[in-house]
């Protein structure tokens, strides 16, 4: 059972969980040459889409941070520890189904045509499966601290003094 206060695991957690919140809503908005180009991205969602995409994945992460600041050194019920774990298995779902299940498995000709056009020019580092999309470089860090902040989460969930 999980107990109060501030450990180590917990500022670990909110440091990698706000730098996720980050990574979630700026990602596609910025242009950073060979990391992520924003501006093909809302070429082929569009701006509007994209802004209420960037909106609506704003909220739980947004609320995970929240919580992590808002019980800074206080009390913390089991809900806030579920809620962290449910966001961070959703979040690492997520990315599985959006970028591993195409990548291994294929995917529809439209789909692979918009990843090809919105990740044209970023660092790849995963090797290629034939035609199929790939997540590049920035994804696969992205994809790392989802994993990382998924296990931190259960850590402090379940078992760990935190």
């Amino acid at each position: 059972m999980p107990t109060n206060g501030t450990s180590p695991l917990l500022s670990l957690f909110t440091w990698l969980i706000t730098l996720q919140f980050v990574a979630v809503v700026f990602h596609d908005l910025v242009d950073i040459p060979g990391w992520t180009h924003g501006r093909q991205v809302r070429a082929i969602i569009g701006r509007r889409k994209l802004m209420i995409a960037t909106m609506v994945n704003a909220l739980f992460p947004g609320a995970a941070v929240a919580l992590a600041l808002g019980f800074w050194n206080k009390p913390k019920s089991g809900l806030v520890y579920d809620y962290w774990v449910i966001y961070c298995a959703v979040t690492l779902l997520s990315a599985i189904g959006m970028w591993y299940i195409p990548y291994f498995f294929g995917t529809t000709e439209e789909k692979k045509r918009n990843f090809s056009r919105m990740y044209a020019g970023t660092l790849q580092v995963l090797p290629p499966r034939g035609d199929n999309p790939r997540p590049n470089l920035l994804h696969v860090c992205f994809h790392i601290l989802f994993v990382i902040t998924f296990f931190l989460s259960l850590a402090l969930r379940f078992g760990t003094k935190s």
